[in-house]
């Protein structure tokens, strides 16, 4: 199956070699292969890293940045200055 799709595309190379064609078009008939690595270089729909909540039976305060809010029956610990401290009680 791969190998009739390269054949194909050869073939089509071959049929515009006579023509005069742009670069940009024939590098995009002649080369698929310089496509598809391109796009496996560099990713597409990486999925942003954003820190959770640590979910404890029992919050603390780790340093004297952090602070205790209550919301929603839930309470919650958040720092400014380390945001691995962040926690919730659950």
């Amino acid at each position: 199956m791969f190998r009739q799709a390269i054949t194909a595309s050869l073939g089509r190379c071959a049929s515009l070699a006579g023509r005069a064609t742009t670069p940009s078009s024939t590098l995009l008939i002649c080369r698929p292969t310089a496509m598809m690595t391109s796009s496996l270089r560099t990713p597409v729909n990486m999925p942003t890293l954003t820190r959770g909540f640590k979910v404890r039976t029992s919050v603390k305060k780790f340093c004297s940045e952090c602070y205790i809010v209550r919301r929603k029956g839930r309470v919650y610990v958040y720092c400014k200055s380390n945001k691995k401290h962040k926690q919730r009680q659950g």
